[in-house]
Formats: C-alpha cells, sequence, structure tokens
C-alpha cells in the first residue's frame, strides 16, 4: 500500500496528537455526572472518526500483482489429403478409411481427445493437404480431397498466424504421405516447434499394383512406330497374371500379357503406328487385384500429338565452320527431320580455278561419294520439295538473283518457311540489303549494314517468348525460365537495325552498361509463309550443354527441333490463335489459357473483343472473361480451375469492331494426381524424425488418447500490477459515519445533544 499525499510523519503524528488533545479537554471539562469509562468511549469514537478522515485526506491506494498469462495455443493438423480415404485401419472391428478415425477422434461426442486438450491449452483446429486451412470444431466431419500433401509448408502457415503468442505445439494427424516438396524434416525444424504427430494407417506396405511410370514422346510422327514403355509396380502378388491395356476414346488398342515376378518392378511396351494427324489421349490400364488398397493408381493417362512424318528441310551455308558443324549434326540426328545439307563458297570462280570445289561449281561435297554433292536448287518446283530453308551467313553474290527470287516465291506464294542465320555477310555491306530477299527478313538492315560485337552475351526471353513453341525448352514457365537463364553465352551479335512492323521478337539482349534492349530472334509472317531471323552467332554453344544439365541436356537439338516443326506448320496463319501452358493436368489444377489475336495484315491486337468457351467432360459448357497481357500486345489470358476427369475443349473467337477474326481451338486433358497412392503406406520414418528433430513425440493413432497429457506445457508468467484506491471505497465512508454517528447516539442517551 502506498499514499499519494504522504505527509512528513511528525506532521500525522502532531495532527492526531492536537485532534485527541482537544476531543479529551472537550469532555474532560464536561460538567455532567458521566463515568470516566463512558468519557473515554465517547473520546474514543471522536478520535477514530477523526483517524478515518485523516487517512482518507492521505489518499491510500492498495498495490496489487496481477497474473495475466495468456493461455498456450496448441495446433491440431488434420490431413485431409486423397491418400486418407485408403481403407488399411479397423473401426469397430470393420474396415474403415483412415480419414474415418481422425474424424471419429476430432468430432465424435464420445472422444475426450480435443476437450483433454482443450483442459489444458487453447485449441486451434486445422485441415491440411498442400496448405493448411483453419476449420471450427463444430464442422462435424472431414473430407479427403487433397491431390498433394506438403507438410512442411501446411505446418508453416498455421504456425505464422500465430506468431508472436505462446505455441506448445502442433498435433498432426496424418499418414506421413509427403509428396509435394523435398526436405520437410528440415524446414519443419527450422519452425522451432514440437510436432507432436499421431501416425494413421497401416506402416507395412499393402498389396497393391500400380502402373508406376509411362514414358513415351509427346510428338509421334504419321505412319512411323512409337515406343510406349510402362514400368508396373506390384507389391504381395508374385506368381500372379494379368493384362496390361492400352484404350483410346474407350477402345482397347493393344493389350500385352504379364507375369508377375519376385522383381516389384517390371517394364512391358507397346508400340503404336498412328495413321491420323492430331491430338490424342490414351489410357493404359490394369484390371484390379483382389485385395487391392486402391485402384486409382491401375489407370495412366497420357496425350500423343501426331504429326506428319519427316520435315524436309535445305539448309544453306557459306562456309563449313562450327555453326554449320553443330547445326548439320543436330538436324541428322532428328529421326523426324530428312535434312540436306549445302555449303556453296562465296569465293569467285577465278578464286575457285584450279581447287576441288571448282569441279563441283563452288559446292562442297557432303557425301562419301566423290563425284555426288548436294547443290541448291535453280527453280521453284524443285525447292518446293522442302519445307523449310535454312539460310546462313552468306553474302548476297553467293546466290543468283534468279535463286533469291525463287525463295521469295517459295516464302510468300507456296506459304513455305525460312531461317536467316545473321552474320558478318548476310548483314553486313554486302548482303541481303540489295537483293529481293530482304522483303523476307523481318528486320530493316542500315545503309552500311549491321554493326557487329564480338563478346559473350546471354538471352532473355520476351513475354511472347515465355509461351511460344519455339522458345518453349521446358513443360513448366518455371522450367523455361531456368533453362534460358542458364544457357551458355553467344559470342557474336548483330544490331544497328530496325525491326518491321510486323515482327515479334521472343529472345533479346540487355545491356546492363548502357540499358540498351537489342532483339535477337525475331519472327514475322511473309505472305503466306513465315521468315525468321537469328541476329546473332555461337548458338553452337549450346550443343555443349546447359551448364547446370551437362549430362543429360537435349537443349540445343530440342531448340532446333522445335523451331523447324513450328515454322514448317501452317496452322498459325490464324488470326487467332489459343494455347495453354500444359496439355496434362490433374483435377484441381488451374489452367492457363493464352490467346493470341492478329488484324488481317497480322499485326498484333491490342483491343480484340474475344470469347474463350470452355467445354468440360460433361458438356456443360462455360466462358471464362479474358484480359490483355499490357507487356506483350495482342496476348490475352484467362484461367479456370479444372474439376473433372477426362478432355477439355477450350474453343476461341473474337471480332474487331463488326469483322471476324477467325477462331482456333485445343484440347486438354485431365487426370485424378497418383502422387498420393505412390507409396499408400504409413510414413512412420518421417513422422518419428519431425517429433524427435523438433523435440516433440510420436503416437500411434491407437494410443491418441493418452497424447494430451504428454504434451509439454509452455509457460512464461507475465503479471500487472494494478493500484486500488482504498480512500473512495465505500466502507471507509461507513466506518467515518459510523464512529460519529456511535459517538452522536451516546451522547443523545444521555442528554448531551
Amino acid at each position: 500500500m502506498r499514499f499519494t499525499y504522504l505527509w512528513p510523519w511528525w506532521a500525522i503524528a502532531l495532527g492526531l496528537i492536537v485532534m485527541a488533545s482537544i476531543t479529551a479537554y472537550g469532555y474532560l471539562r464536561l460538567n455532567r455526572p458521566l463515568s470516566q469509562r463512558f468519557r473515554a468511549l465517547l473520546i474514543g469514537l471522536r478520535i477514530l472518526a477523526a483517524f478515518v478522515l485523516l487517512i482518507c485526506l492521505l489518499e491510500p491506494m492498495l498495490i496489487e500483482r496481477k497474473d495475466i498469462t495468456p493461455a498456450t495455443n496448441l495446433l491440431v493438423l488434420a490431413d485431409t489429403s486423397q491418400s486418407m480415404q485408403l481403407k488399411d485401419v479397423e473401426l469397430a472391428g470393420q474396415p474403415s478409411t483412415r480419414l474415418d478415425l481422425v474424424n471419429r477422434i476430432l468430432f465424435n461426442p464420445t472422444s475426450r481427445f480435443l476437450p483433454a486438450l482443450a483442459d489444458r491449452f487453447d485449441i486451434h483446429l486445422y485441415r491440411f493437404d498442400k496448405q493448411s486451412h483453419q476449420i471450427s470444431s463444430e464442422i462435424g466431419s472431414l473430407d479427403a480431397v487433397g491431390g498433394l500433401t506438403d507438410v512442411a509448408t501446411s505446418i508453416y502457415d498455421a504456425a505464422k498466424e500465430w506468431r508472436g503468442q505462446l505455441l506448445a505445439g502442433v498435433v498432426l494427424l496424418t499418414d506421413g504421405a509427403h509428396n509435394a516438396s523435398t526436405s520437410v524434416v528440415e524446414k519443419v525444424t527450422e519452425t522451432q516447434i514440437p510436432i507432436y504427430a499421431v501416425g494413421v494407417g497401416n506402416p507395412e506396405p499393402p498389396r497393391d499394383f500400380k502402373l508406376s511410370r509411362v514414358e513415351v514422346s509427346p510428338i509421334a510422327y504419321m505412319e512411323h512406330y512409337v515406343p510406349i514403355r510402362v514400368t508396373v509396380h506390384h507389391t504381395g502378388y508374385s506368381g500372379s497374371q494379368t493384362r496390361v491395356s492400352l484404350m483410346m476414346n474407350n477402345q482397347v488398342v493393344d493389350t500385352v500379357p504379364i507375369r508377375l515376378t519376385d522383381e516389384p518392378k517390371q517394364t512391358i511396351e507397346f508400340v503404336l503406328n498412328p495413321q491420323k494427324e492430331g491430338t490424342f489421349q490414351y489410357v493404359v490400364s490394369v484390371p484390379v487385384f483382389e485385395g487391392e488398397l486402391t485402384a486409382e493408381n491401375n489407370v495412366r493417362a497420357f496425350p500423343l500429338k501426331v504429326v506428319k512424318t519427316k520435315l524436309h528441310l535445305l539448309y544453306i551455308e557459306g562456309h563449313p565452320g562450327w555453326e554449320y558443324a553443330f547445326l548439320k549434326r543436330a538436324l541428322e540426328r532428328d529421326p523426324n527431320i530428312d535434312s540436306t545439307c549445302v555449303i556453296l563458297s562465296s569465293r569467285s570462280p577465278h578464286q575457285l580455278r584450279g581447287t576441288l570445289l571448282a569441279r563441283f561449281d563452288g559446292y562442297y561435297p557432303q557425301t562419301t561419294h566423290p563425284t555426288r554433292v548436294s547443290r541448291f536448287p535453280k527453280t521453284l518446283d524443285e525447292l518446293l520439295f522442302y519445307d523449310v530453308l535454312i539460310i546462313g551467313d552468306l553474302r548476297s553474290s553467293t546466290l543468283t538473283p534468279q535463286q533469291h527470287t525463287v525463295i521469295v516465291d517459295f516464302v510468300e506464294k507456296e506459304g513455305k518457311a525460312v531461317i536467316f542465320l545473321g552474320g558478318r555477310n548476310s548483314l553486313g555491306r554486302d548482303g541481303f540489303k540489295q537483293t529481293s530477299l530482304a522483303a523476307l527478313l523481318p528486320i530493316v538492315i542500315p545503309p552500311n549494314g549491321c554493326y557487329v560485337r564480338d563478346e559473350d552475351f546471354s538471352l532473355q526471353l520476351t513475354q511472347q517468348g515465355l509461351y511460344h513453341p519455339i522458345t518453349r525448352l521446358g513443360d513448366t514457365q518455371a522450367k523455361v525460365e531456368a533453362l534460358w537463364r542458364d544457357l551458355p553465352p553467344l559470342s557474336r551479335r548483330l544490331g544497328g537495325f530496325e525491326l518491321k512492323g510486323g515482327a515479334t521478337t521472343l529472345a533479346e539482349y540487355h545491356s546492363e552498361r548502357n540499358q540498351m534492349v537489342l532483339p535477337i530472334i525475331i519472327f514475322q509472317r511473309s505472305g503466306l509463309g513465315k521468315s525468321l531471323l537469328i541476329a546473332a552467332e555461337g548458338l553452337w554453344n549450346w550443343g555443349f550443354g546447359v551448364w547446370n544439365f551437362k549430362d543429360e541436356d537435349d537443349t540445343y537439338p530440342r531448340f532446333w527441333g522445335q523451331m523447324v516443326r513450328w515454322m514448317a506448320t501452317r496452322t498459325d496463319t490464324k488470326q487467332i490463335n489459343v494455347t495453354t501452358d500444359l496439355t496434362t493436368y490433374s483435377v484441381g489444377d488451374e489452367v492457363q489459357i493464352i490467346t493470341y489475336a492478329y488484324n488481317e495484315s497480322y499485326q498484333p491486337m491490342v483491343a480484340a473483343d474475344l470469347k474463350i468457351e470452355v467445354t468440360p467432360p460433361d458438356g456443360k459448357r462455360f466462358q471464362v472473361r479474358t484480359s490483355a497481357n499490357l507487356q506483350s500486345s495482342g496476348t490475352y489470358r484467362a484461367q479456370f480451375r479444372v474439376n473433372q476427369k477426362g478432355a477439355y475443349r477450350i474453343h476461341a473467337s473474337g471480332v474487331d469492331r463488326s469483322s471476324s477474326l477467325g477462331e482456333d481451338s485445343t484440347e486438354i486433358f485431365v487426370e485424378f494426381p497418383l502422387a498420393e497412392f505412390e507409396n499408400p503406406q504409413l510414413n512412420e520414418d518421417l513422422l518419428k524424425q519431425l517429433a524427435a528433430k523438433t523435440g516433440g513425440l510420436y503416437t500411434p493413432i491407437a494410443d491418441a488418447t493418452s497424447l494430451p497429457e504428454k504434451i509439454k506445457p509452455i509457460r512464461e508468467s507475465v503479471f500487472a500490477v494494478q493500484e486500488r484506491a482504498l480512500w473512495d471505497n465505500p466502507i471507509v465512508l461507513i466506518l467515518a459515519v459510523g464512529f460519529l454517528g456511535a459517538e452522536w447516539f451516546l451522547r443523545m442517551r444521555r442528554g448531551l445533544v
């Protein structure tokens, strides 16, 4: 206790003495027959009342130390991924799913699990699969719908919501089927939160048969055999026989009998010989064995795009350098490209006099036969045998004016494609600027030719390049960006030119020194055909492999293969083109739709009125809204989430004011995710590691009722100091009035009032 107004002790004592003296003098001098005891009583009552009033003047305060320690939080995370649907546990003597046990322990009125936890902690309930989501304990039951399980992210996100508050730990009810990322133990340990794992399921591998892998090239060619390798994995069915079927549109295409051995993995092979062009959805399936844990992994679906057979390509170069050697080898190794490579010397007949080349009109022999060489066609009919023409770093005089005209007609009138490999000769002072080939180039060459810079530099994709079939070297946008970031640098670039109005840049050079942006890979539509320019040299460096993936890299041949095939196809001459980021999705995934819109002269349109209609497997069509990509003219994006298994058809159409831009469509295929069933047994090892590394505890769900008492309390006491005034308390007033009232009453009884 303390006093607000603390007078000196002698002043308080003096005041009490003076007050007591005056009171005593008054009563002792009173001329009435009163006993000494009665006088003393009256004096005492008067002094006590005065003392109470004096204390009130000092305003006494009572100091209290109050415990305000908040309650300790405890998070309860219940796994709701699809693996929790597996029936490998019993409930009341009947086979039940893993989630049935979790629902019973959390929501059954007879269960004491949550109430026992609530007696000691503030409970916060979550469900999780790839992420965690807080739920109410009144929800009643949970459903297993998640396609993937990410234990680390779910724990981290849930704990982040209670950062700065006391957290006793996380109770994790799961089968441990983590399949969304790696290093889960390290990531969870970093949170420094005790994990109390409750294992749900059978830790022994169940009897199961699954199609674990399907290997097939995504592109096949008409009338060419396509191998399809299927890896099957079984547990507990050694000696059994079955048949693996390959189907399309619910029709059996082929079946392969298989006898299961003691080896858990076996590989079988189908061989297709497609006869039609298009994109098809195939399904590999196997009958369900008796006693299998799940039938979800007995089916695998995959798309196959069938295109025309071998493309015919002609490549002409002016000298046998590294670029020619690497590109020639890549083209010859592509089984779907029939390439003819020609080297025509730019030296004059006078300079070649007396050399071996003079015998072949300046052409280098390209075959083992000493008297046979490949030559560049002189007429359009001869050139039309080819689908794509690659022109290397040639001088304008290397080919005749008649051949220049043939090339222009080949592209503009016949709808074929040409690829220019820019260099000192083709884009320099003596290059194609003064020839008819200049009309095919997507750039305008300056009067004195393009300048040349010999220094290493790397390329960056434009927004168009991120999604274009030529430069999309990975299955996802993240992989595309990573691959292009790790590509070896090029050795020479050309600049000083201007882009033509209809040109589109796929990759460019960014100079940090002077903030310059230089287009490198550029294409345009020329008449009925296409032309593409690579304004740099040194692409052959990519043939050595991407730095981070040298041992198994196919970037260089894949880049050229995709370029040749895209340049050869005529489907992209539409004014509306629609594509997606992937061709196959899992149920629950989000589909990214990319649509390109062009006007009649194939200039990108920035304000087209587009309509995107999606037809899901059940046939109930719906539309999705598009938005223009501000960073890439003529590009529009849309997205939707798939929730049905099967084929989705995406149809795009557009108008500009009152005129139609045409239409385009594509198909995607959706299947159930199988990652949850790859390793269906309870992953006790992971859960025990999480508990041991974080200072928690692992408990099988059969012993879960004992867990609440084993969770370590975490208490950091917090106290608050509170002051309470005593002088304005009603009791003080009652005491003062009581003493004075008693003294007055006694005096009145004796006639002293």
